[in-house]
């Protein structure tokens, strides 16, 4: 294996466990070559340098282990995806601009691009300027390719943004599924099994110190 390879593998694990350490998980890259994941103090899972998730379905016991588990799956898929973009795709070359960003997407009017720090990978979507000579307008996400990503979408008119809610708005709606769940005696079967499924479908998406937090007045206006 080459070293551009193996440097390449180092990377992406780097890059995975800086992910997860702010997602609040805890992690351990070894010299076996995987990222060891802990959760709560125990062993969750392992990441190996193609992309790989690992685990023993003995310490998955519960819901909230489950989605802690599909959390580190995704992040490795993101991860994966946006370093190989990185490293295939043209620099962006824009007038004023003093660093090297790759282009990751472009249509119309708007450029995401991303580039490679000590610290994680940096994301930004830009407005083409008039000749495409420059750009303008950035909006900077730091290392939150998500956000980027669905920046990117709107801003390029791929995605209605009424469409789209914040973490904010999610916490609300899974709350008021919670509640209608609890105290509505009327809902069929049909509609109880719906709204499970909403608030499962909310809990992947809210970052964790939103899953648990019941939102205030004061949040919801």
């Amino acid at each position: 294996m080459s070293e551009e390879i193996i440097s390449q593998k180092e990377k992406f694990l780097q890059e995975v466990e800086q992910e997860l350490l702010r997602k609040e998980l805890d992690t351990e890259l070894l010299e076996d070559g995987l990222l060891h994941v802990k959760w709560n103090g125990k062993p969750l899972c392992a990441v190996d340098q193609n992309g790989a998730v690992r685990f023993c379905p003995d310490d998955i016991r519960d819901a909230e282990t489950d989605r802690q588990l599909r959390t580190v799956v995704q992040t490795a898929a993101q991860t994966k995806e946006y370093l190989r973009m990185l490293e295939r795709t043209p620099t962006l070359k824009a007038v004023g601009l003093d660093e090297d960003y790759k282009i990751l997407a472009d249509f119309g009017d708007v450029v995401l691009a991303g580039r490679c720090c000590k610290t994680g990978t940096k994301f930004v979507t830009w407005e083409w300027d008039f000749d495409r000579q420059g750009v303008h307008a950035g909006h900077y996400f730091m290392e939150n390719y998500e956000a980027a990503k669905q920046d990117f979408a709107v801003r390029a008119g791929l995605v209605e943004s009424q469409r789209l809610f914040s973490d904010e708005q999610l916490a609300v709606i899974k709350n008021a599924c919670e509640f209608a769940l609890e105290d509505d005696a009327t809902l069929s079967y049909a509609e109880e099994k719906q709204l499970q499924s909403v608030q499962e479908q909310i809990e992947l998406l809210l970052p964790q110190q939103e899953r648990n937090q019941h939102p205030t007045m004061e949040q919801t206006m």
